[in-house]
């Protein structure tokens, strides 16, 4: 076990613990947001045939000297597929995706034509290739629809759905077990006696890991002076890729949470970062599962997370762990001079520019300053603090680094 590893290498000695889980194959209604496990690509063109872009008349040119005048031929309802090719100088009834006979040069929208005398009369100029959704047009034969590792979103199933896939090959889904571990500890739903606090780290992490793409699948709060047996936790470990610990992780009689997990015969990876909130943090290995300890306060919790087990649960699911770094103007400045690097909550919006906000309520205890966040200012070890104006990186908490 390593001691006050730096952050990066704390990170590191996690991605090279991270292997992507199995591929499963999911419901196309049910892929929405899950990681696509195989490249997919087109199996025909789309559309497979020219098709009208409106609802009006197919026609075929009579040459070099187009009259704009057609002998209607026929008329095709929307589901049936012309056989017989348009002649020379001819025009038939066609609907908005339905397919063109062959010969087809042009459609004229019904709104820009007129009947005369049993003809078609165009009210503009003919010009080839006019209202025609040509084959291919959308995507040719072998082109590239979804790239393993690409997010599926709406429009990735949507395009799945027109080249009739129903299941679609995704990476399984991290499955994640949280222990809350401290003698105060209550769940949320409870009434707290003097001395109890209520539980809101589960429910806390519960949404993280669900905004990362995973899902709980076991939890519990423990209370240290019970002295929890490993196989408590062994047993919430079995029914899931990687466990969190929630507290526990700095007391004067030692650190319960690497006990338990050595203990538990987990390798412990590191323990301790010199980071603000939460420095005493750690993980370590259990087979295939990674374990986590974090802070038991709140925003501590919180930055915890996404600084080390977040990148992990996207390594699970054959994503890039790598954090997102953006520049961006600090509206409002932080005066506080630092000693140990230092993430502070911040709100990052876009307005004439990049900017964000430090958020109010800066200490590891409070929530405040989580209820807005979707940034982490990134401060520098033995920093000054920060001026309103000021440049600074930040780390943009969206699983795809999008600002929410």
């Amino acid at each position: 076990m390593k001691l006050g590893v730096s952050l990066e290498e704390a990170q590191s000695l996690i991605r090279k613990r991270c292997h992507p889980l199995p591929v499963e194959d999911v419901s196309i209604l049910e892929a929405v947001g899950r990681i696509c496990g195989s490249d997919i690509n087109a199996d025909t063109d789309l559309p497979v045939g020219p098709q009208s872009a409106v609802d009006g008349y197919a026609v075929r040119d009579s040459g070099d000297h187009d009259t704009g005048i057609y002998t209607l031929q026929d008329s095709y309802l929307l589901g049936e597929h012309p056989l017989v090719g348009l002649k020379p100088g001819h025009a038939c009834r066609v609907t908005t995706g339905g397919d063109l006979p062959p010969g087809t040069t042009a459609v004229f929208p019904q709104e820009r034509t007129t009947i005369k005398d049993g003809r078609l009369v165009a009210q503009e100029m003919y010009k080839a290739g006019n209202n025609i959704k040509s084959a291919g047009e959308d995507f040719k034969a072998g082109e590239p629809l979804v790239k393993q590792g690409a997010r599926l979103t709406p429009g990735a199933i949507s395009l799945l759905a027109a080249f009739g896939h129903s299941q679609i090959p995704v990476f399984s889904q991290p499955r994640v077990a949280l222990a809350s571990i401290s003698r105060n500890i209550i769940p949320w739903h409870m009434q707290p006696e003097p001395g109890q606090t209520r539980d809101c780290n589960v429910p806390l992490l519960t949404a993280m890991v669900v905004q990362n793409g995973s899902r709980v699948t076991a939890s519990g709060i423990f209370s240290e002076t019970d002295s929890p047996a490993p196989n408590v936790f062994s047993a919430l470990l079995a029914k899931a890729d990687v466990l969190i610990m929630i507290g526990g992780t700095f007391a004067v009689t030692g650190h319960e949470a690497p006990l338990l997990m050595e203990r538990m015969g987990a390798e412990l990876l590191y323990w301790d970062v010199p980071v603000q909130p939460g420095s005493h943090t750690g993980a370590a290995v259990l087979g295939s599962k990674l374990l986590f300890a974090l802070s038991g306060n709140p925003a501590a919790c919180a930055v915890g997370f996404q600084l080390f087990a977040a990148p992990a649960l996207r390594a699970l699911q054959g994503l890039s762990p790598e954090p997102v770094y953006v520049k961006a103007c600090c509206c409002n400045g932080f005066p506080k001079k630092t000693g140990s690097r230092r993430f502070i909550r911040g709100r990052a919006e876009w307005r004439d520019g990049l900017k964000v906000t430090v958020l109010p309520g800066q200490k590891p205890s409070m929530i405040r300053s989580l209820v807005d966040c979707n940034a982490l200012i990134d401060m520098p070890a033995g920093s000054p603090g920060i001026e309103a104006g000021q440049e600074v990186d930040v780390l943009l908490l969206s699983p795809d680094g999008f600002i929410q």
